[in-house]
């Protein structure tokens, strides 16, 4: 008899697993008002859809070669990012509304996925933050309180995104073999503000690289890491070597261009005076952060054969006019052919991210780069204090 019951109690045990393991993923959920909608989901480079049904439900099901992202959505221009952690016995549950789809939902059966949730939440709460900053200061201020206000909402956002970054690098340290870590490079504000630049954090590029060939060697997802960091590190190099090279020439290359206000201007017109050649653009946010410095010295320095030309990387001279008007910079020499990274002058100088300038002395000749902030102010008081003291 208890041979009897031990056998049972194991087949039994035996028919419960089999029951809970599967062979692939599994991604079902409730989406509140979306019955009769088709939801889609896309992996691996595959595309699958189906009918919510009457009781607003909906099921997936599939297989993976590895551990992936996977994408699910209503409407392509918002998807829900999620990451499937096992090739088998995954079940991924969702639940969502038709309306905010992408912006109210939640997830079980994932951790990954509900990692990507929040860091997704932080970057837009971050976003909001600075809207809102931006709107109960720059966009209520009059002519008399502009300026003011404009440099404490630029101080404050700029502690805003940095108060995000440093969020970010925090998880990658308390997580080093989480997937999420891989969107979470790759935030940003929008298509144009990247959260983290390799121009600027090239160590914290190569140290995820580091973290998926120790952790996951084999993973495509490493190897498009890899080559992507190496990527950049190529064009990198290549700029500074360009960079360098024009810094060892005997002048900086001349080019015309046509101004805001419709004149032909020549680089080489302005021979005889120090000029800052500057790469900005109404959408980056450290290009504006700069311009107040600009406006310090040029008002500083103009009397001293000092002068700015601005060339902007614009596709849109709406937007980049009113920046000009904003940010009350229109003393000094503005011109875009309006071409975006297609600009030629950005090209004949190896700019290939902004902000990014060039001294030039009265010979014409490139005499420092990139210089921002006070680093700016120092190197132009250490030129033009030797000329007075001469």
């Amino acid at each position: 008899m208890k041979t009897f019951v031990f056998q049972f109690i194991v087949i039994v045990l035996l028919l419960y697993s089999c029951s809970n393991s599967h062979d692939g993923f599994i991604i079902k959920g409730i989406i509140k008002g979306g019955k009769g909608k088709t939801i889609y989901l896309s992996y691996e480079g595959k595309s699958d859809s189906t009918k919510i049904d009457s009781k607003n439900q909906f099921i997936f099901k599939g297989k993976l070669n590895e551990p992936n992202f996977c994408n699910i959505y209503l409407d392509r221009t918002s998807p829900i990012l999620l990451f499937i952690d096992s090739i088998n016995n995954v079940i991924i549950e969702i639940e969502s509304d038709a309306e905010n789809f992408a912006q109210n939902y939640t997830v079980k059966g994932s951790v990954t996925s509900n990692q990507i949730q929040d860091l997704q939440n932080r970057l837009v709460e971050t976003y909001q933050n600075i809207r809102s900053l931006y709107q109960n200061t720059v966009q209520i201020a009059d002519s008399t309180s502009r300026d003011s206000l404009y440099n404490y909402f630029i101080q404050k956002s700029n502690e805003m995104v940095q108060q995000h970054r440093d969020y970010i690098v925090n998880f990658i340290k308390k997580y080093p073999r989480s997937f999420a870590i891989l969107p979470a490079i790759y935030q940003a504000f929008d298509s144009r503000n990247p959260v983290f630049r390799y121009e600027l954090d090239a160590s914290l590029f190569h140290y995820v690289d580091s973290l998926f060939m120790a952790n996951y060697p084999h993973s495509k997802h490493t190897k498009e890491l890899h080559a992507q960091v190496l990527q950049y590190k190529q064009q990198f190099q290549s700029r500074n070597v360009f960079q360098a090279n024009l810094m060892q020439s005997s002048e900086a290359p001349d080019f015309t261009v046509t101004t805001k206000d419709g004149k032909v201007f020549k680089l080489s017109s302005l021979r005889g005076k120090y000029v800052l050649l500057d790469f900005w653009a109404s959408w980056c946010k450290p290009c504006r952060i700069e311009n107040p410095t600009l406006i310090k010295a040029y008002e500083k320095y103009k009397k001293h054969n000092f002068n700015i030309v601005q060339i902007a990387i614009e596709s849109r001279k709406e937007q980049w006019l009113q920046a000009i008007e904003d940010d009350k910079i229109s003393n000094w020499i503005h011109a875009s052919n309006l071409k975006f990274w297609n600009c030629d002058i950005a090209k004949t100088y190896g700019v290939q991210a902004i902000p990014a300038n060039f001294l030039i002395d009265p010979n014409g000749k490139i005499i420092a780069q990139n210089l921002r902030s006070e680093q700016l102010l120092t190197t132009l008081a250490q030129i033009f204090d030797k000329k007075a003291n001469k």
